[in-house]
């Protein structure tokens, strides 16, 4: 979590990918910040922390959506690695429009 002035500005976190034990290796990654806060670091702090804690934690697999338009998503994902593995067409609504959702795969290299 990140904090400016006593307030939550930004948070990077880690979730099962899915339920089955399968995948008990793999976790699905999210990343907020608030945009007045986007382009000082404070993202690529976060993803750097996480995506340390998941190989800690024993993931072998970090997998990551992020919605159609969305460069500075996709290039802070692509600066730590994260590889473009396929999109899901018109799956998300809001703002009165589908949109797109990519997905992105980091292996950490733990559990092997």
């Amino acid at each position: 979590m990140a904090t400016a002035q006593g307030e939550v500005v930004g948070y990077c976190s880690l979730s099962p990918f899915r339920a089955k034990p399968a995948y008990a290796h793999s976790a699905e990654l999210s990343v907020y910040l608030a945009a007045e806060f986007r382009g000082q670091g404070i993202g690529s702090a976060l993803t750097a922390d996480i995506l340390q804690r998941a190989a800690a934690l024993g993931y072998h697999t970090v997998i990551s959506r992020v919605v159609g338009g969305n460069e500075a998503s996709r290039k802070l994902h692509e600066k730590f690695g994260f590889e473009y593995i396929g999109c899901f067409k018109e799956v998300g609504r809001k703002f009165g429009k589908w949109w797109d959702v990519h997905f992105y795969q980091y292996i950490t290299g733990a559990g092997h």
